[in-house]
């Protein structure tokens, strides 16, 4: 069979909603759906990055939806994964312009490409149709870091990019079919401290209502084909067991802070070898790193860093014993955009420092995941306000709530599940 009639084959394979009435019918929508809508009539590219069974290929179909719901002609929107075939962009745009019988020069149509990281060289072929013609690209991958570096590469100032997380706690309780539970929370309390139990070590959606074996196998098979496929693509790798064994390190001790010089001799590599694994694991959204906060971020850069996993489902594999106090503080660092923490040679510590409104006003964050309270535990929070001028501190807790004031400073005690529901 010649490539013209197997392409055309896969386009109507990947493409039933050119049939009148058809629906993928997603009905629960991710947070990042509605982020998508308001740049979908946009010029720019759209990149929605993240790791593997996230739900990126939903969310593009919801899109398809959405447009023709919105009246945007069917045959005018095209869907293809490149997961079994990769045909060049122009080979892909021929055969779909011929079959929908439209012109590129006067048609606005949409295309949606999956699993673009499987296209060689996709960047460059993409920006000549993009500088050319009026079509709207949205492209998706399951290897972010692939994604990030060819964007960087050639689409600078073309596109606009997304991450797409595992599960925050909103979309969990939604996607276990709580959503009344999720809008009456005075009344259903006990079952959401119930779900967040549940949720804090389950946030991919094909493991919600699975034991802890499929959960295991599950993260298993994404971990392993990040690391020995996807990483390995983009970075010169030697040794892959290294960044399983980095991985398990930090799941043994979320929020450890890394020596590279005293860490490279203990498992024998040396400290340049370290850092650049330990940044193939970030650029690949397997680990998190933020610094020490200091007013001067390159300051900040030189200083400490703490690391963690980028999903509390990992713990199931990497290790499943980890103390459930680690296991909240690792939930924090990924569930919020933080970069900093706070650590003096006088061990005065903070976990967590949030920038809010666009950087102009600083949070500090404590994580205290119990019930019995001491005032030695805001210590540290009140610290920080001091030196920074700050009037307000957050400690999130089990399920103790109050408000202190310190001075003039006031603590906020929010447990943690009620937290992640506000904000």
């Amino acid at each position: 069979m010649d490539i013209s009639k197997t392409l055309k084959m896969n386009l109507e394979k990947h493409n039933p909603h050119w049939k009148e009435k058809f629906v993928y019918d997603y009905p629960i929508k991710r947070e990042l759906f509605l982020v998508l809508l308001k740049n979908i009539k946009n010029k720019q590219i759209i990149t929605v990055s993240g790791l593997r069974r996230t739900g990126k290929t939903v969310i593009i179909k919801q899109l398809i939806d959405y447009l023709i719901e919105k009246s945007t002609n069917r045959t005018k929107i095209l869907y293809f994964s490149f997961d079994e075939e990769q045909p060049k962009i122009e080979e892909l745009i021929n055969e779909f312009t011929r079959l929908a019988n439209i012109e590129l020069s006067n048609e606005e149509i949409f295309i949606f490409l999956d699993e673009i990281q499987k296209l060689p060289d996709w960047q460059d072929q993409i920006k000549y149709y993009y500088d050319n013609f009026k079509i709207k690209f949205i492209v998706s991958g399951s290897s972010s870091l692939f994604i990030r570096k060819k964007v960087k590469e050639s689409l600078a100032g073309r596109s606009f990019d997304f991450h797409l997380k595992p599960l925050n706690f909103k979309e969990f309780l939604l996607f276990r079919n709580k959503k009344e539970v999720l809008e009456k929370q005075n009344i259903f309390k006990n079952e959401i401290k119930k779900e967040f139990e549940i949720y804090i070590r389950k946030q991919f959606i094909d493991t919600l209502n699975e034991d802890n074996e499929f959960s295991r196998e599950y993260v298993k098979s994404i971990l392993e084909k990040i690391i020995h496929i996807d990483i390995p693509k983009v970075f010169p790798i030697e040794n892959e067991e290294l960044l399983f064994k980095l991985l398990r390190i930090i799941a043994t001790n979320p929020g450890m802070i890394i020596e590279y010089e005293n860490l490279g001799k203990e498992i024998g590599i040396n400290r340049i070898t370290l850092s650049n694994y330990l940044f193939y694991l970030e650029e690949a959204f397997l680990i998190k790193k933020i610094y020490n906060y200091s007013k001067n971020m390159l300051t900040s850069e030189k200083k400490s860093k703490k690391f963690y996993i980028n999903s509390n489902s990992f713990f199931e594999f990497l290790n499943s014993q980890v103390d459930e106090s680690k296991v909240i503080e690792n939930l924090i660092a990924i569930e919020t955009p933080s970069r900093f923490f706070w650590r003096t040679p006088f061990k005065e510590e903070v976990d967590f420092i949030l920038e809010l409104d666009e950087g102009k006003k600083l949070l500090p964050v404590e994580v205290k995941y119990r019930n019995t309270i001491l005032d030695k535990d805001s210590k540290g929070v009140v610290k920080f306000c001091i030196k920074n001028n700050l009037k307000e501190g957050l400690i999130l807790t089990k399920d103790y709530e109050a408000i202190k004031v310190v001075g003039n400073i006031k603590i906020s005690f929010v447990p943690v599940w009620k937290w992640m529901l506000e904000t």
